[in-house]
């Protein structure tokens, strides 16, 4: 026996209501890495004319400078075994300089052979957008 039935959603019900995509205005504090990445945006702020940047940008750059410089074993022994006034007086200076250069030279490199070939850009496209659809970008920085 087949039946329909009519479903009515209410206002005042818990399916009616909209739920909140983040804590916003919930009273909740952030936790330690929101709290850092904020701070690290407003220092980038101040440090970049940024006219023509976003804040992806910036944390961009910083997060694969970063990376770069995590690269270098004898920076990150003086890291973890020095106070960081120490440590910058360490070979921190020079591998955050090598690590800007060879930052900008294999994202230029990345990006010219995405432009020059097709098949590389549509499988590039499918990376970017499964990094996007899952939040990964996020996750990363």
């Amino acid at each position: 026996m087949n039946r329909k039935q009519d479903l009515e959603i209410r206002e005042d019900s818990e399916e009616y209501k909209i739920q909140p995509s983040s804590d916003l205005g919930s009273g909740k504090g952030k936790d330690k890495k929101e709290e850092f990445l904020s701070e690290l945006i407003d220092k980038l702020n101040e440090l970049f004319n940024t006219d023509e940047l976003t804040d992806g940008d910036m944390l961009s750059w910083a997060m694969a400078n970063a990376s770069k410089i995590r690269e270098n074993e004898t920076v990150m022994e003086q890291i973890r075994n020095n106070s960081a006034e120490q440590a910058m007086l360490g070979d921190f200076p020079v591998a955050f300089d090598n690590a800007v250069m060879e930052s900008d030279a294999a994202f230029s490199n990345q990006t010219m052979q995405i432009m020059s070939d097709p098949e590389k850009a549509k499988k590039a496209m499918k990376i970017l957008f499964e990094i996007v659809a899952n939040g990964l970008e996020r996750a990363a920085g």
